[in-house]
C-alpha cells in the first residue's frame, strides 16, 4: 500500500523551454526501456538507451510527496505556517523519543513471545534485542506509532498542560535510524 501511495504522486519537474522535448522523450520510453536502465545502473555501467540518457539530462528534479523528500518538507512547511497563523505561537515544543532497544513491547512488536508485565531484560542482552529489531524495521515502526498515540491521548488530549487546541509534528530518523517527533503544541 505504501508503495502504491508513493508512486501515485510523483511529480517530475523540467524547465518550460524544455517540456517539449521532455514529453516526447517521456512517451518514446517503453516499461523495458527502464528496466534495462535500472539493470545496467545496478552494475554500474553507463546507461546504454540514448532516450533515457537524454531524459535525465533535461529533468531538474523528480519530486514525490513522501516522508522525507524535499516536496514533502516543503508542504509540511508550509502546513507548520498555517498552523501559526491560525492559532498563534506554539506553548511547548516536544520531542518524543520511545527508545525501542530497551522496552519489552518493542521485542512483543517483532513477534518475540514474552510476557511484558514480567519482562527480564538479563534474558534478551543487548546484541540479541537489537539484531531482533533490525530484522524487524516495521516492529520499530508500529511500536513508535502506538508509543506516540498514546503519550498525545494520554498527556496532551487529557488536559496535562491545559485544554489542547492543537499539535503538530514531524518524524525524523536519527543516526541509527530509528524515528522520533518533533512537535508544536497549542494550548
Amino acid at each position: 500500500m505504501r508503495r502504491e501511495r508513493v508512486l501515485s504522486k510523483v511529480n517530475i519537474r523540467t524547465k518550460r523551454r524544455a517540456w517539449t522535448k521532455t514529453q516526447s522523450l517521456l512517451e518514446s520510453i517503453t516499461v523495458e526501456d527502464l528496466k534495462q536502465a535500472a539493470a545496467e545502473e545496478e552494475k554500474y555501467k553507463p546507461i546504454s538507451n540514448a532516450a533515457i540518457k537524454e531524459l535525465l539530462k533535461s529533468l531538474g528534479q523528480i519530486g514525490i510527496a513522501t516522508p522525507g523528500s524535499d516536496e514533502k518538507k516543503s508542504y509540511m512547511l508550509t502546513e507548520l505556517k498555517s498552523s501559526i497563523v491560525r492559532y498563534g505561537c506554539p506553548v511547548i515544543y516536544l520531542t518524543i523519543n520511545p527508545e525501542d532497544r530497551h522496552c519489552p513491547l518493542s521485542l512483543k512488536y517483532a513477534g518475540v513471545d514474552i510476557d511484558v508485565t514480567n519482562f527480564i531484560p538479563e534474558e534478551y542482552n543487548y546484541t540479541e534485542r537489537v539484531k531482533i529489531l533490525l530484522e524487524n524495521p516495521l516492529a520499530v515502526v508500529d511500536y513508535f506509532h502506538n508509543m506516540v498515540k498514546a503519550i498525545i491521548n494520554a498527556v496532551l488530549k487529557q488536559g496535562m498542560f491545559g485544554k489542547l487546541v492543537h499539535h503538530y509534528g514531524t518524524i525524523e530518523y536519527q543516526g541509527r535510524f530509528t524515528p522520533h517527533i518533533h512537535m508544536a503544541v497549542y494550548l
